[in-house]
């Protein structure tokens, strides 16, 4: 893994309040969790350095995860007097929580950081060996293009002139 890579990992560590040590020859370690059953996690440096750089990511996107809960749609977060809409928009609800839980959020944050951190060759190399993860690609996209929109319109306009 390159320096550049791991300044912008132990930055993103950093600001989700945790520690991420590169110590040579030894283990990695992110530590500054709150859990009394897993304070740290430490990160075997024999596996390739992309499934390393996600793996990283992946714990660091566990803290946003934790602190944020799962925003519904306003039509399926409301009370209805139908009550076969209701159940529709209970089971929609539940089914919502049950897949889009806490690892699934933490893994695309991971992918969306992912990209932005890691080296094409290795995004392609993980991509190759995780093909799974393909399907995140879309999502990070409208999300990368949203980002560029606010940029782009938040431009006050005597820079536009």
């Amino acid at each position: 893994m390159n320096a550049r890579t791991e300044n912008l990992l132990t930055d993103l560590a950093k600001q989700a309040g945790l520690t991420l040590e590169f110590p040579t020859g030894e283990p990695i370690r992110l530590s500054g969790f709150g859990d009394a059953e897993s304070p740290f996690f430490e990160f075997d440096r024999n596996q390739p350095n992309s499934d390393l750089i996600f793996n990283i990511l992946e714990k660091i996107g566990l803290v946003p995860t934790r602190i944020t809960p799962i925003r519904m749609p306003w039509f399926i977060n409301r009370p209805y007097q139908n009550e076969q809409i209701g159940e529709i928009a209970y089971r929609s609800r539940r089914t919502i929580r049950q897949m889009c839980n806490q690892e699934w959020r933490a893994r695309l944050w991971a992918m969306c950081a992912f990209v932005q951190v890691a080296p094409f060759t290795e995004q392609n190399d993980f991509l190759n060996r995780h093909p799974k993860y393909w399907l995140c690609i879309p999502l990070i996209m409208c999300g990368m293009l949203k980002a560029l929109v606010v940029k782009i319109i938040s431009v006050p306009s005597e820079f536009l002139a």
